[in-house]
């Protein structure tokens, strides 16, 4: 328990943004977007730390509290560990349970026809993918006690909205998005899962439509899911079309993963316990990519406090910025991204990724402002990965550690 704590004591409090505020319109006569709020930043998603957007309600947060209590007063008792080390533990255990609270997942698709990356505010844990339809459809949830699910299919997608009870329906207008249309459900899924939902075109992408959705289980519809939807997911709907600008693909065995453009693979090396590495240097950055053997069954789940123990994110960097955290999900299959972006300063990202036969660590040390890329630019570029047996991998029962085992 010490040790798990201690890998992610630096895990705290999150930072604000000055930026401008989100600025969503609505045609003349559609009813207002639910949810707006122009006093968050327009760019609240490009902080993995939501605050109080996130799904974890503070009850919980409370319950978590309570439950680490208990375990510290056991840990004198039962344990025989000194006052001060409880206090240690402690003092990390709230960190680890503040990030938790703060988690964002990343939801991107893209293959022949879809190609969008968007994001929602909560620890989202396990995936469904749902190959290609009759009509062309594709759909990936993650859920825990939320629902977020992205589908692409083709323009004119009205009747998905027209199916929907509610007559709480509008337009609405934001950069990047050609049009847009929301609607609000008391259910979805067959169950008491109120639901809002966004079917929006993309600028450049003329001829694809894409419906992003949040529902929140057994909850009536409220203030919040709206406040989510409006300001952090509809705004972090983007297109993935101009990663080709700054980063480019690269193929390793099974692996699909992207470069920022300008680097150079200056070395790759076999190591002593099968694993292999490839490093890359260029333009003031370093990118380090390693895969190592795993045995993953044909029912598995993620966890990646191994691998992060053995790198130690949190030691490399003193900053006054917390490290953020994202579960990643590339076409229904999962990662864990750790961000330890400084402002002005060295900045480093580790991803931590599997297939059915290795676990890869991506890390990316790089001076913010003296690279030629925005930090989001290159969060993109790491975000991004795919698997040529992807499918195979979507075939297994998928999940990621859950906040009760970390």
């Amino acid at each position: 328990m010490l040790r798990k704590s201690i890998i992610m004591m630096a895990l705290a409090a999150a930072f604000t943004m000055n930026v401008s505020a989100v600025q969503i319109e609505v045609p003349a006569g559609q009813p207002p977007m639910p949810g707006a709020d122009a006093s968050i930043p327009a760019n609240a998603y490009e902080n993995y730390r939501a605050g109080n957007l996130s799904n974890v309600a503070a009850s919980d947060v409370i319950k978590l509290h309570s439950e680490s209590e208990k375990r510290m007063e056991m840990y004198v008792t039962d344990w025989g560990l000194t006052r001060d080390e409880v206090n240690q533990i402690a003092s990390d255990s709230k960190k680890l349970m503040d990030l938790l609270a703060n988690e964002t997942a990343v939801v991107l698709l893209h293959d022949d026809r879809n190609n969008i990356r968007a994001s929602v505010p909560g620890l989202l844990l396990a995936s469904k993918y749902y190959p290609k339809r009759s009509d062309g459809e594709r759909l990936s949830i993650v859920r825990e006690n939320s629902i977020f699910f992205a589908i692409g299919t083709n323009p004119n997608y009205d009747d998905a909205l027209g199916k929907l009870k509610s007559e709480r329906k509008g337009e609405f207008i934001y950069p990047g998005i050609s049009h847009g249309k929301w609607a609000i459900d008391t259910e979805s899924f067959g169950e008491n899962t109120p639901a809002m939902v966004a079917v929006v075109g993309l600028d450049n992408q003329p001829n694809q439509e894409y419906m992003i959705g949040l529902s929140y289980k057994n909850q009536p519809v409220t203030d919040k899911l709206e406040r989510v939807m409006s300001n952090y997911v509809i705004p972090s709907i983007r297109s993935l079309d101009d990663m080709d600008h700054y980063s480019e693909s690269i193929n390793w065995d099974n692996l699909i993963y992207r470069i920022p453009k300008g680097l150079k693979l200056t070395a790759q090396k076999s190591l002593k316990d099968s694993a292999e590495i490839r490093d890359y240097s260029g333009l003031g950055m370093r990118l380090v990519v390693a895969k190592k053997p795993v045995k993953v069954d044909d029912k598995y789940i993620y966890s990646f406090i191994n691998e992060m123990s053995e790198v130690k994110p949190e030691s490399q960097i003193i900053g006054d910025a917390p490290i953020q955290s994202a579960s990643v999900w590339n076409n229904g299959v999962p990662s864990f991204l750790v961000d330890n972006y400084q402002p002005g300063k060295k900045s480093l990202m580790y991803r931590f990724l599997r297939d059915d036969k290795n676990v890869y660590i991506m890390s990316l040390v790089y001076v913010d402002g003296a690279a030629p890329y925005s930090h989001i630019q290159l969060r993109n570029t790491v975000e991004y990965s795919d698997f040529a047996n992807i499918e195979t991998l979507r075939n297994k029962v998928i999940r990621m550690q859950s906040r009760e085992k970390m």
